[in-house]
């Protein structure tokens, strides 16, 4: 089955969002698509719809502006595909899409991916055990569910992320036993000037801050996770002090008694798509991580195909909004739509705010940008890749063979073959090959992405 559209967005997260109501305010037809149930992404999450919200402040003031920017897509030019998976392309302006059991075929004159990031995966000996989680992972079960991950949680990682992570844990419910903050306080008292011109994002930051600080949360700079430990499941987290480059400072360990922790050291942008479409990739120095290539109005390497929001770089959700709003005018203006003086006034306006806003994040990367002492907590015996079981010992039995060459890695181990698609090793796997080859992540390069990028039924193909 072929649908036909103007404009097709990948994701219904800030970006996704923000570019289908610019496309779709200045004429083009669009089809939003999202693989979860209901569009908002991680930011904007929204409750199931059976679900009867009766103190809507205790979700936080993103679920009410996402429930305000949701009910704006009440457009008839906005088509919205919901638990639908862009799974593959295999001709420009062409998507294959899974979507209520079976696959369809969507011709777009204009794409916009709008994909997001997930969570750095750090490993440590332990992370494998039940009960380490994501910080990502912890807000979708509160968000979505208003389910605890746990009772006793720990929290682990760097930047300003952790902060709502855990005030939402201690709304509902859950005892923080501590946040170990991996950057030095100093770092972040350098940008008190900064944050006084972002005041929405200082106060933001102040109403989390004031639930942590009355739960009476212990928060410890220069700190992290370093091992987990329990029978069958996570029942002490072992910390120490870190240095700069986040190295273990020996002789400060100590242990905690949790059923939780949660790790949150940045993210790692979703290239899969844009990647599978011919987008060109570039390494982004300041977050230590690829990330899809674009010009100032969020068009790739390919004409046709933009991209808006974490797919580009970390930079929080007004960055995204404004990038996706940029993504979703350009597209439509390609398309014939009327560059009226009050369009070019609404784009200048908005690219005024996303200078300030990429300015504020750039600021926040570089405080609590990963350091690569903390890829020093893997051991010989940790594994790496889940889904097939793949430890350090043999990734870099392997590397140093092959000079680091992913591509001969993951044929010899199979690491980055199952179910994740090296979503949650591949960045690992980079770590180590770099290491034993003597060569940058960057000079290694990205291994080729192939479809299905994520797994859907035989059956439907057939």
């Amino acid at each position: 089955m072929s649908i036909e559209t103007d404009v097709a967005i990948i994701g219904a997260g800030p970006a996704g969002l923000s570019a289908a109501l610019e496309a779709s305010q200045i004429g083009a037809r669009v089809t939003l698509i999202d693989e979860n149930a209901r569009p908002g992404g991680q930011y904007f999450r929204q409750l199931p719809a059976a679900f009867r919200l009766l103190n809507r402040s205790a979700m936080g003031r993103d679920y009410g502006a996402g429930q305000d920017l949701l009910s704006r897509l009440q457009d008839e030019r906005i088509r919205l595909m919901s638990e639908a998976l862009v799974w593959g392309s295999f001709e420009p302006g062409t998507l294959e899409i899974y979507h209520q059991g079976r696959c369809r075929r969507l011709q777009a004159a204009r794409v916009v991916v709008a994909t997001g990031a997930y969570d750095r995966p750090i490993a440590f000996p332990g992370w494998t055990l039940p009960g380490v989680i994501t910080g990502g992972a912890a807000q979708i079960m509160i968000k979505s569910q208003w389910v605890l991950p746990g009772q006793k949680v720990l929290l682990s990682g760097s930047g300003v992320f952790q902060l709502p992570v855990a005030a939402q844990l201690i709304k509902a419910g859950a005892q923080v036993v501590a946040i170990l903050e991996a950057s030095r306080v100093g770092g972040w008292l350098s940008g008190v000037s900064t944050a006084w011109k972002h005041l929405g994002k200082a106060n933001e930051a102040k109403d989390y801050l004031g639930t942590i600080l009355k739960a009476r949360v212990p928060y410890r700079f220069g700190w992290a996770v370093i091992e987990a430990r329990g029978d069958g499941r996570v029942e002490e987290a072992v910390i120490a002090q870190v240095d700069e480059e986040w190295r273990v400072i020996a002789g400060t360990e100590q242990t905690l008694s949790v059923d939780t922790i949660c790790t949150g050291f940045g993210f790692v942008s979703s290239l899969q798509l844009p990647r599978l479409l011919g987008c060109r990739s570039e390494w982004d120095r300041e977050l230590a991580a690829w990330v899809t290539a674009h010009d100032a109005d969020q068009r790739t390497s390919l004409e046709s195909v933009f991209v808006a929001g974490e797919t580009t770089g970390t930079g929080g959700h007004a960055v995204a909004m404004g990038e996706g709003s940029v993504a979703g005018i350009r597209a439509a203006l390609d398309l014939g739509s009327a560059c009226t003086d009050e369009v070019n006034a609404r784009l200048h306006k908005i690219r005024n705010n996303l200078s300030r806003d990429r300015e504020f994040a750039s600021f926040l990367n570089g405080v609590s940008g990963i350091r690569h002492g903390i890829y020093e907590l893997m051991r010989d015996d940790t594994v790496i890749c889940r889904c097939e079981g793949i430890t350090v010992e043999h990734i870099s039995r392997v590397a140093r063979k092959s000079k680091g060459n992913l591509r001969t890695i993951k044929r010899a181990t199979r690491a980055g073959m199952g179910p994740c698609q090296g979503r949650i090793c591949g960045s690992l796997i980079a770590q180590i090959a770099a290491r034993e080859s003597g060569r940058s992540v960057e000079e290694l390069g990205l291994d080729t992405p192939r479809a299905p990028i994520k797994p859907i039924p035989l059956g439907a193909l057939i």
